[in-house]
């Protein structure tokens, strides 16, 4: 019954994410040494909600795409290798989403945005400690030109 109430929640979650302009796809390419470095931002086991402290972070790389006239971000979510495959393809896509709304909340146009899940892809393979995998609850936000 938890379980089922659990896939409830999550269903509705990503049923109500907002939908932008975002491209959902293969990241593009291009920028060489001169593009700025990729931005992590990281997620609560489970979660697709940002992180209060992550939004300085997201609304900094808006300001970073925008003084280096990025002309596109690919926003990568990723997942621990917790969880069912299928629900970590869906968390990561949700992850993706919700750091383009804040993206797009903080002035970035989301045509120029592309999401890309890749859920367990870089998972930790020690989790035998508490925190291993927090390092992969993230999505990493990736700047072209």
């Amino acid at each position: 019954m938890k379980r089922l109430g659990a896939l409830v929640a999550a269903g509705t979650l990503f049923a109500a994410l907002p939908s932008f302009a975002q491209t959902v796809g293969t990241c593009p390419r291009g920028g060489g040494s001169s593009q700025p470095q990729p931005v992590r931002i990281l997620f609560d086991l489970g979660s697709s909600h940002i992180r209060p402290a992550e939004k300085p972070v997201i609304a900094q790389a808006v300001k970073t795409a925008k003084d280096r006239q990025v002309s596109a971000i690919c926003l990568i979510g990723h997942t621990d290798k917790l969880g069912d495959k299928a629900y970590n393809e869906k968390l990561s896509r949700a992850r993706a989403q919700a750091v383009a709304a804040e993206m797009v909340h903080a002035g970035y146009p989301g045509k120029d945005i592309t999401i890309v899940a890749d859920p367990e892809a870089f998972g930790n393979m020690s989790l035998g400690k508490e925190n291993a995998s927090e390092i992969d609850r993230k999505v990493t936000i990736f700047y072209a030109r």
